[in-house]
């Protein structure tokens, strides 16, 4: 079971009230240190939600949920001059250096970067690092955007450019129930009320829930299925899932099991909502 986020959101919670000036624009200097064992059963109930073929080893989505609740805690941190509720989770790069499996204990280091320029507002990374018996096996940075918000000082960054999307056939359809949002957040520990609840989620702009974004990437991943010792999965974050909804999915580009690009797409405007890519990795 993931570490519950309930916590986590009352911080940020907190944080948002005017109860006292950021003393700085700039992050703190805040580092986590955590190990965290491969738990078989935790790991089926993750597997089974993003229709993941059980095996030995390790989706790395599920390396992602697990450094999950200690990335929110580094942006809830009253120290960060933005507020972790509201921000898009944008991009997400992780390179799997070598397979990790069931029962290993994986040592996770995390540590904030930023804040960079935005067309959009601002971002923050979360950097984490992970490793087995002291060789690393995990590299990600995770990008977060505070819409609007702007902060002196921020370092100028390169932006993930937009490639052009033009929607494919779809080679399997997703109905995806509100129900969803309740799955992914008991394996993921992503409580995220926009993922949960209506209300909340109109509270934030949104006309009604949306899925979690790393249930649609891991999804899609599960189904490219790669079969590579190393490799870099990269994720854009584009249009959220609505709650109910029936989405696209194809492969756009090279074959399953190997370097491929993949879409999760709107089916009636062929907008993308995830854009997924895994690529070698040189060990």
């Amino acid at each position: 079971m993931a570490e519950s986020m309930f916590p986590v959101y009352g911080r940020a919670l907190l944080k948002t009230l005017p109860i006292g000036p950021r003393t700085s624009p700039e992050l703190p200097e805040r580092s986590i240190d955590r190990s965290v064992p491969l738990e078989p059963v935790a790991y089926a109930g993750f597997a089974h939600v993003i229709r993941q073929t059980l095996g030995d080893t390790v989706h790395p989505g599920y390396l992602h949920i697990l450094a999950f609740p200690l990335s929110m805690q580094l942006l809830a941190d009253p120290e960060v001059p933005l507020p972790m509720l509201g921000m898009v989770h944008i991009h997400n790069r992780v390179d799997m250096l070598a397979p990790v499996h069931l029962g290993d204990v994986v040592d996770y280091h995390l540590e904030l970067a930023g804040p960079f320029e935005h067309t959009k507002g601002t971002t923050i990374e979360v950097r984490v690092d992970a490793k087995v018996d002291g060789r690393p096996v995990m590299s990600e940075v995770s990008t977060y955007l505070a819409k609007g918000r702007k902060l002196p000082g921020a370092e100028s960054k390169a932006q993930v450019p937009h490639a052009e999307f033009d929607a494919p056939q779809p080679t399997a359809l997703w109905r995806l129930d509100p129900i969803i949002g309740q799955r992914y957040a008991q394996v993921s520990g992503d409580y995220n009320p926009i993922h949960l609840n209506g209300l909340a989620a109109k509270g934030f702009g949104f006309p009604r829930q949306i899925a979690h974004g790393m249930y649609t990437a891991s999804r899609a991943l599960s189904a490219m299925d790669p079969r590579l010792d190393a490799y870099r999965w990269d994720v854009s974050f584009a249009k959220p899932i609505l709650l109910p909804g029936t989405v696209g999915y194809a492969l756009t580009e090279g074959q399953r099991h190997e370097a491929s690009r993949s879409a999760v797409f709107d089916l009636k405007s062929g907008k993308p909502h995830v854009l997924s890519q895994v690529a070698y990795l040189e060990k």
